[in-house]
């Protein structure tokens, strides 16, 4: 009988730890992590300051759980992306319907990245070289498939663009709404790319 206390207890512990990272990673979406004090996080989650340090020793620590569940989110593209032969049209529709459906089920998460990267850029803190890290898989594999593309010279240069580009799709999508859609910017977006 013990064992289920303590299984309904360490159920509900690990409930409260990601009803407090999703807090998080919204409130550093839209206000940034720097203007995001644990108060407000708590305040999101109806906790007090204390029972969000219990779960995280510090601001910093939660920032880091965040980027690191945020990063595994990331993975998805990178994998869509190396599964491909060559670049193409469908390739990066596919990325774009990703963004898409990701953005569908929590739009704050699906800028928060971008917003950290915005925020740290040019810090010098830790933080901005471990953002540049998440980065990087997706950048290397979205930079392999354009290495066929007839006009592009600097396939890393493109693909860090085109990463951008995606994102701020993301970001009017939260903007725009409800006068557009995500599938309406993403339909825009992909017109863009329709040569390709």
């Amino acid at each position: 009988m013990p064992v289920k206390g303590y299984n309904k207890k360490e159920a509900q512990a690990r409930a409260t730890h990601k009803k407090i990272l999703m807090a998080a990673t919204e409130l550093f979406a839209r206000q940034g992590y720097h203007k995001t004090t644990i108060t407000d996080i708590a305040q999101a989650v109806n906790l007090t300051s204390g029972a969000v340090f219990h779960h995280f020793p510090s601001k910093e620590a939660l920032l880091e759980e965040v980027v690191g569940w945020l990063a595994r989110g990331i993975d998805i593209y990178s994998d869509h992306l190396n599964r491909a032969e060559k670049g193409s049209l469908v390739v990066a529709q596919g990325v774009v319907d990703i963004m898409c459906e990701h953005f569908r089920r929590q739009p704050e998460a699906t800028i928060c990245l971008a917003a950290l990267a915005t925020e740290f850029a040019g810090s010098r803190h830790p933080m901005e070289k471990r953002l540049k890290e998440v980065y990087e898989d997706f950048i290397e594999a979205f930079s392999r498939i354009l290495q066929n593309h007839p006009k592009v010279t600097d396939s890393r240069a493109a693909a860090t663009a085109l990463i951008g580009a995606v994102q701020g799709i993301a970001v009017q999508g939260l903007l725009q709404f409800p006068e557009r859609s995500i599938d309406e910017l993403a339909k825009g977006f992909m017109g863009l790319l329709s040569d390709w």
